[in-house]
């Protein structure tokens, strides 16, 4: 199977020393299949997170993106993780307003549903407020209000659509909240943090995987 990850900075792997993490997820994959390369196939993972994307640019390069991928004789999953530039603010006008948020993100699976069942959407990271409102490289203001509004929608559209959706913002903020260091900035994660999503995205992917 090719894994196809489309995002922002946060899938980019922003930060990620180590690794972000969706190349935390493709070593895990491979080093599953060093172990024996014969007959032991694991999925092929492409890392399509642009700095600075919204649902709006998604919604402009998924189709093409993921047609140029498609390998005939390979299953093909497409994960989608968007949402925290949609949600910030600069000069106090919220960048992609949450009904066009949830338009473009319908429009997106619709787009991909003729290419492949196989679709997953990754909801948000909680962030640091203190560290965001605004952050240190502009006047871009985030917060965790928003950030959750963006991901219920997210959950919504998935159970409208009947696809796996990957919770990520309560799990992350609550970590937060108990002083667990997961942010470098207070809105991309460092290896600890790329490494829990990367924890809480691989059972979904596996499942896919044994059907």
């Amino acid at each position: 199977m090719r894994i196809l990850f489309f995002g922002d900075s946060i899938v980019q792997g922003f930060w990620g020393v180590e690794g972000g993490w969706v190349e935390r997820i493709r070593k895990h994959y491979d080093s599953i299949a060093v172990q024996n390369l014969e007959g032991n196939m694991q999925p092929e993972i492409f890392n399509l997170g642009v700095d600075g994307d919204t649902t709006y640019g998604l919604l402009q390069r998924i189709e093409n993106e993921t047609k140029i991928r498609k390998w005939p004789k390979d299953p093909l999953c497409v994960v989608i993780s968007i949402g925290s530039n949609d949600d910030s603010s600069k000069y106090n006008k919220q960048q992609i307003l949450p009904n066009e948020f949830r338009n473009n993100l319908e429009k997106i699976i619709t787009k991909l549903r003729p290419i492949t069942d196989n679709i997953v959407l990754v909801g948000n990271t909680a962030c640091d407020e203190s560290k965001t409102t605004p952050v240190f490289w502009g006047d871009y203001y985030y917060t965790n209000a928003r950030l959750q509004q963006s991901e219920q929608a997210m959950e919504a559209i998935a159970s409208k659509f009947n696809i796996p959706y990957v919770p990520i913002f309560e799990r992350f903020k609550d970590k937060l909240d108990v002083g667990e260091n997961l942010l470098v900035d207070g809105v991309h994660p460092n290896d600890a943090g790329h490494q829990f999503i990367a924890e809480l995205v691989l059972p979904t992917l596996n499942a896919l995987l044994d059907k």
